[in-house]
């Protein structure tokens, strides 16, 4: 199984900004731009070893993401690092989130949050 980090941001330029600093860093990614995708990944075969997941989405937003993958017995266990412009940290902490990275956010602070996972 090849392991990889689940990007879900609605907006493709952050998107593709996640992509590349995470490769830059040595981490292969896939990157969805919705709630509904995430699911899909976390729930298939082949599910990610860590998701960053944006909280202002269309449709269902990241918190309701993270309480559905929270409450799922195949899901329940990936890492996941909410990533919002608003405060929301204290909220997606008790709902299971392993961390919470702020918008707008800095490079190294993103790739410190990864390896805190990864230890």
């Amino acid at each position: 199984m090849v392991e990889y980090i689940l990007v879900v941001e609605d907006r493709l330029p952050i998107r593709r900004l996640f992509a590349e600093v995470l490769a830059n860093a040595g981490y292969e990614s896939k990157q969805v731009g919705s709630g509904d995708e995430c699911l899909g990944y976390a729930l298939s075969e082949n599910k990610p070893s860590l998701i960053l997941l944006d909280n202002n989405m269309p449709g269902i937003c990241g918190l309701d993401v993270l309480q559905l993958l929270k409450n799922d017995g195949l899901a329940k266990d990936i890492p996941v690092i909410m990533v919002s412009g608003e405060e929301i940290e204290e909220q997606a902490k008790k709902q299971g989130a392993q961390s919470v990275l702020m918008k707008p956010f800095d490079i190294h602070e993103l790739i410190d949050k990864v390896r805190t996972v990864y230890k």
